[in-house]
Parts: structure tokens; sequence; C-alpha cells
């Protein structure tokens, strides 16, 4: 029997964005033995690098750490649930190990492949412990420089892949777009590869795809990440259409599970996206999916999906063309439910979940098979 190559997939935090891609990857893609790990689990110390998201605490909600282990007060319990339960996860019957850690790790550290989901992650986390044949790599914000950590504005793309890249095997995009901005400079191969939402959750409640009145906007996310446009774009364009007398609401939600948010986008018009750097982002792929066409800057995954009033519309980074665009829906009411009616089939046949399985496995055979 062929041996099933072990990957070791990192990413930042559990909850957040590359949690998610972890959970789909290891949950969809077949032939492989998963690990996982997490930069929050692996602190560095004296570290130079340092990220660059500051989170508000009242506007995200807690996030949970580690998993709540029962009996951890009875003595005589404790040491037998700890080894259960690390057996069980060594298995991968559970996610989490004894500590209550949402990680997976070999215990001789050796994998065939370490894919470090964003770029700074080895740089700024210890896994000086970790050996693997074959270093992966990712990049999932459509700018230049990248997100993630507090870096050089000023920086060449020459030095960015000097002092980021040049030790990695290949690089993975969470967008297509990303890939040309480095395509001159990285000579190994790039691939692009994302997660995708369950189509069986995220779709529309209804047949008849409806809009309301008055128009529902909505926006889900992290809204203190200056990048993604909320407090500067978001809100002043809705307002503005208020005080002119439009009949336009905003809704939003910051945090929540999936099938919270499937509920959330079926009762909105119309997804907002002002973001200036985004390889996704999230909101896009669970609007899509629910029928929801989307208002967006020309970043990430809407730049590949978007037809221009076929689909969704196209905006410029401005409240005045953010204005006109939301004024635009309002007033074609016809062209809005042919969007409606659109972006779902669109979406599914070029990012839905068989699309990105294959784009995983295309990217693991590719590295592992050099």
């Amino acid at each position: 029997m062929t041996r099933k190559p072990n990957i070791l997939l990192v990413g930042d935090m559990p909850g957040w964005a590359f949690h998610n891609i972890i959970t789909f990857v290891r949950s969809k893609v077949k032939g492989y033995n998963f690990y996982y790990d997490y930069t929050i689990y692996n602190p560095l110390e004296n570290s130079k690098v340092t990220s660059d998201f500051e989170a508000k605490s009242h506007h995200i909600a807690p996030r949970t750490l580690k998993k709540t282990i029962p009996f951890q007060q009875t003595f005589l319990l404790k040491g037998l649930v700890y080894r259960v339960i690390n057996c069980l996860n060594q298995f991968g019957l559970l996610s989490y190990n004894g500590d209550g850690q949402f990680r997976r790790i070999r215990k001789n550290n050796t994998y065939d492949l370490v894919l470090f989901l964003d770029y700074y992650m080895d740089k700024d986390a210890d896994f000086a412990h970790i050996k693997a044949k074959t270093r992966v790599k990712g990049i999932f914000t459509a700018q230049f420089p990248p997100k993630g950590i507090r870096i050089d504005p000023n920086i060449s793309l020459e030095e960015f892949c000097e002092n980021y890249l040049t030790d990695n095997d290949a690089l993975l995009v969470g967008a297509p777009c990303i890939a040309q901005t480095y395509t001159d400079v990285f000579t190994k191969p790039i691939f692009f590869a994302n997660m995708a939402y369950d189509e069986q959750v995220f779709c529309p409640t209804s047949k008849e795809l409806n809009i309301n009145e008055p128009l529902i906007v909505g926006w889900t996310g992290n809204p203190d990440r200056d990048f993604k446009g909320f407090y500067s774009h978001v809100i002043p364009a809705v307002e503005h259409l208020k005080k002119l007398g439009y009949s336009i609401e905003l809704r939003t939600q910051f945090d929540g599970t999936l099938n919270s948010l499937a509920d959330f986008w079926n009762k909105v018009d119309v997804a907002l996206i002002t973001s200036e750097a985004d390889a996704g982002p999230s909101m896009f792929m669970e609007a899509s999916l629910c029928g929801v066409p989307s208002i967006s800057t020309r970043i990430g995954l809407p730049n590949d999906v978007i037809e221009d009033k076929v689909n969704g519309l196209f905006c410029d980074r401005n409240v005045s063309d953010i204005v006109d665009k939301l004024k635009f829906l309002i007033d074609n009411k016809k062209i809005h439910r042919a969007m409606k009616n659109n972006i779902r089939a669109t979406y599914i046949s070029k990012l839905g979940v068989e699309i990105q399985k294959a784009r995983w496995k295309s990217l693991f055979n590719a590295v592992l098979n050099e």
C-alpha cells in the first residue's frame, strides 16, 4: 500500500480565516495525512516580526483558543482523559489535543511538506523543530507589500522575495490576481487555491430572489482592519444616501457560526466590498453562494468572478463612486434581480468546492512529486 504523504498546514490562530482554510483542506482533500498547527501556540522569543492586526475587543467576540477538557479537577481521571484525547487526535478523530489546543502534529516533527499559509509565519513563531522535505508559503493579500506584518512600505519586490520567499519550493496565492505580482521575480511554481464554503449550507432559502424595500446592504468580517474600508467607505456611502432620502439600510455581522452567516446573507440584497487589498474576502464567498451580488473594488476573488452588470458591479475605491453604484441598484431593480439569479452559478463554476479541491490536489501533487 502506498504511504500517504504527511503534510503540515500552519495558520495564525483558531477561529480566523486560515483556520477555515485548514478545516476545508483536511476535510475535503483526500489522499494525504494532514496535520495542523498555529503560530499562537509557538511563540518566538525576541521576534523581529510584528503583526499589523490590532483587534478592538468591543467589536470582535473573544476567540476560543483552547477546548475545555472535562475532569480537569479530578486527579484520577485527568491523566486518562489526556491520553485518550491525544490518541484520538493522533488518529485524526478529534481536532484538538489533550491540552485543548486545536492542533495535530507528528511526534517526530517530520513531514513531507510544510505549508505556511502566510509568508511571515516561520519568522513570527518558533517552528525550528519542524523537519520537512518541501516548503511552501502563501500570500493572501492582493496588495504589495502584502498585509500580515508591519513591513517597510517601500520594500522592493526583489528584496521582499529575498527576505521571505527564497527558501520555498512554491508559492500559494489566495486569488489569481496576486500571482501576477510575483511571476517575474519568484521563479518557482505559483499555485492558486483557497477554501470553499459548503454549497448546501450557503444557498438561497427561497426560489424567489426578491429585493427588499429598503435596500439591505450587507457587510461581514472584521471592521477594524482599515484596508477593508468599513468605517472609511461603507458607512459613509450608506449614510450619504440616507441623507439624500434613499430607502437603504446597512446590516452587519462581525462574528458568528457558518449557519448564522448563511441566514444573514439570505436577508440581504447586496454585499458591499470596499477593500484595497484582499484575497477573498470571505463575505464575497458567503454572499455569492446565497444568491447575493456584490458591489466590489477590483480585488481578490471578485476580480475573477464578477461580470459587471451581469452578476455584480465593480466600483472605484471612493465614496462618490460607491454611492453611484448603490443608486444604480436602487434605480434598476430588473438588472439587480438578474444579478441575483446569475451570481451563484458563476461562483460555483469558478470557485466551488470541487474546483478548489482539484486546485489543492494539483498543488500537493506537483510539489511532492518534483
